[in-house]
């Protein structure tokens, strides 16, 4: 099915032909290709939904809206961003597809630890992955992720808790080891595994340089025996904007280490001259090493200490810096503060941000902590600096851009959520960012804004420059703070932004039908003239007027009053079919009842554009309709689909009244949150059912999904 999923396309085929075939024979690729060009290639003919870039392989996450972790099932840490959740991964690690072990990922990718352990006479080694284990939040409010492991041979249990300090840049990863009553145990030592790959530098308008590009990319790594800690550095150039940049990557244990040892990767490096860190971790002894260069990677041993109560424990901090002195300060500052103030001071710290967040009134629990999850899961991708807000964090794919479709519902789910001063930044981030005198971006009209933009403001999306639909969202969010809070400072800051583009949607007519002219609409690659292009300019212009009489700029009020009721009438015209009697999205589809009519344009038919008076027959066939494809998904009839919320909420809105089919949405959002989420309660863009199982895919968390999610839920409940 033809889906708003086709920017997975436009980010692929054509950037796998500029970039992944390239590391597709990349021997440190090991032939993994960074798309998947058959299955890019059967979406685009035959439509339908796919992970084109390698299985998303996270299931928590944790952040300070600078440094930001996330970690899969078995607690390794796949992603590592610094210094914003936009860029730059800073961890060498690559999946392929979902049913192979790992998901395709190298033995050695990743930052993970193991455990080398005597029991009598029996010596031997383990990671802790390849245990049995759990996974979860400490809270419903925390940014803690704890995974639980278990050793039965050993009569072992081990929690290891890991979290982003709220103060500083620095992750804690902290293991507590209890032996079982009969543990034959008698020596562990704790043996902590990194692949880092440092980052500097991005492209503009293809955002692959910081994890496709990683076998290319060579980095320097130092122990410094005074501060008892390695450092993994990188400087250069960001060449999308052509100024210097650097990264240094400390870590150590908060007490010192027993052992160290700097080496190279060797199944990412061409060169063999230091022994792998990977395969010396997994033995009794082994040699130290201070440095390595290249593709390295490193361990770092601590031998643990049991007490009276059969329990040890071990911290490990990652910080990330300009230079090496500035993360060791951090680290010191952490050591200093040690492992329980730092968890503590950061639990409070989102329990009070998190305080007055209103809830859905529901006694279903789970639906409960998926809202609240969905609430910081926007937060953590807020970037303090710009005010951009990222769709992920998930570099498979290369979400960690601001698209203004998403972000306009970003800040719906921000300002019901409270955090209204977010989105009054995220805002005029998006004012500074539009194409204008002064400001032209490459192959985009003033008036209008890249596809999407890394959150320093450089649009990051390849081939397709701008979105008309993405102006008429932009129209709305601009004027929906102002709507919400009356702040009139703010709105003659936007202003001239807005006047630009409604000023362009005026312009930007086909002579011949009234409709707004062929442009390019949700991420697909073909220009269209089509309704969703209709419904955004008649969105647009909608909110363009509202704001125009806020600023009493009545001449500009009038001429796109005319022009909005201009679109409508055209758009009735070419795209409803009275004798099929359903909307269509292309007016070459009236009157033939066998083609596909409008899909996903339905929804913002009903709300927010609010075609139709909700009482309208045509309105409410529009609905029943887009129910009918929720019902698929959750009673089991497909095995993959997306965006389940995006038709509830407008359903939510038709619907308030009729409380029958308002339980309908209601059921519906409880298998949304228990069935296509993650055992953390986070969605995918998209989700899988692989043998029988269903799994949250495609850039896992999804900020539109989980901003979808919160609204209506609150809508319905």
């Amino acid at each position: 099915m033809k889906t708003r999923h086709t920017r997975t396309i436009e980010f692929g085929i054509l950037a796998f032909l500029a970039a992944g075939m390239v590391l597709s024979i990349c021997a440190c690729n090991h032939g993994r290709p960074c798309l998947d060009l058959k299955l890019a290639v059967q979406v685009l003919l035959q439509g339908g939904l796919g992970e084109l870039y390698g299985a998303t392989d996270i299931n928590a996450i944790s952040g300070n809206q600078r440094l930001s972790a996330a970690f899969n099932q078995e607690g390794t840490i796949t992603v590592l961003k610094w210094p914003t959740p936009s860029f730059y991964d800073q961890v060498k690690y690559m999946t392929t597809q979902r049913t192979k072990p790992r998901l395709g990922a190298l033995d050695n990718e990743g930052i993970f630890a193991g455990i080398y352990f005597e029991a009598g006479s029996e010596r031997g080694f383990f990671w802790l992955r390849d245990l049995p284990h759990v996974q979860s939040y400490l809270g419903p409010r925390s940014i803690a992720v704890k995974t639980s492991f278990q050793n039965r041979k050993l009569g072992l249990e081990i929690d290891q808790t890991d979290f982003v300090d709220s103060g500083a840049d620095v992750l804690w990863r902290n293991w507590q080891l209890k032996k079982l009553e009969g543990s034959p145990l008698t020596f562990a030592r704790l043996v902590a595994y990194s692949s880092f790959a440092p980052a500097v530098s991005k492209w503009k308008s293809l955002p692959m340089a910081d994890w496709c590009f990683d076998p290319l990319a060579d980095s320097t790594l130092k122990w410094d025996r005074q501060k008892q800690i390695f450092y993994q550095f990188k400087s250069g150039r960001d060449q999308s904007i052509g100024k210097p940049s650097s990264v240094a990557i400390g870590f150590g244990f908060a007490d010192p280490a027993a052992r160290h040892f700097a080496g190279t990767n060797h199944a990412c490096s061409m060169k063999k001259n230091y022994p792998d860190p990977y395969i010396l971790a997994q033995k009794p002894e082994f040699p130290e090493a201070d440095s390595a260069q290249g593709k390295p990677s490193a361990i770092l041993a601590a031998d643990l200490s049991f007490d009276r109560n059969n329990q040890a424990q071990a911290s490990f901090l990652i910080a990330a810096a300009e230079n090496q002195s500035l993360a060791a300060d951090l680290i010191d500052d952490a050591r200093r503060k040690g492992f329980e103030r730092a968890l503590a001071e950061t639990e409070n710290h989102w329990q009070a941000l998190l305080k007055k967040v209103p809830l859905p009134q529901t006694p279903n629990q789970r639906i409960q902590e998926v809202a609240l999850r969905s609430v910081i899961t926007i937060l953590l991708a807020s970037c303090p600096d710009s005010g951009a807000i990222v769709d992920s964090f998930a570099t498979q794919p290369p979400y960690g851009e601001d698209w203004l479709r998403d972000g306009s519902y970003t800040n719906e789910a921000l300002m019901a959520a409270g955090f209204f001063d977010l989105v009054k930044k995220h805002n005029l981030f998006y004012a500074r960012v539009q194409s204008r005198p002064g400001h032209k971006l490459a192959g985009v009209p003033s008036g209008n804004w890249a596809s999407n933009y890394y959150a320093d403001g450089v649009p990051a999306m390849p081939f397709i420059p701008w979105e008309l639909d993405e102006t008429g969202f932009a129209l709305w969010t601009l004027f929906r703070y102002f709507e919400k809070t009356g702040d009139q400072e703010y709105l003659e800051q936007v202003y001239p932004a807005l006047k630009r583009a409604a000023d362009f949607m005026l312009k930007f007519k086909d002579p011949a039908t009234g409709l707004p002219r062929h442009a390019f609409e949700s991420d697909e690659l073909v220009q269209f003239q089509s309704i969703r292009g209709a419904l955004s300019v008649d969105l647009g212009l909608k909110f363009a007027i509202k704001a125009a009489k806020a600023m009493n700029d009545d001449a500009s009020a009038r001429k796109w009053q005319h022009r909005q009721k201009e679109v409508e009438q055209a758009l009735f015209q070419n795209f409803y079919d009275p004798r099929c009697c359903r909307f269509v999205r292309f007016a070459e589809s009236r009157g033939d009842c066998e083609k596909p009519g409008a899909g996903w344009e339905l929804v913002m038919l009903l709300w927010p554009a609010e075609l139709l008076d909700f009482s309208d027959p045509r309105a409410q066939a529009a609905a029943l309709e887009r129910w009918k494809e929720v019902e698929l998904s959750i009673t089991g009839q497909r095995d993959r689909g997306l965006y389940e919320p995006y038709e509830l909420l407008s359903l939510c809105q038709i619907w308030k009244d009729q409380p029958q089919k308002m339980d309908l949405v209601r059921n519906a959002l409880s298998w949304e949150a228990a069935v296509p989420t993650t055992d953390t309660g986070h969605f995918g863009e998209i989700w899988l059912r692989i043998n029988n199982k269903v799994f949250a895919g495609q850039a896992t968390p999804q900020l539109w999904h989980h901003a979808l999610f919160y609204l209506s839920s609150l809508e319905a409940f």
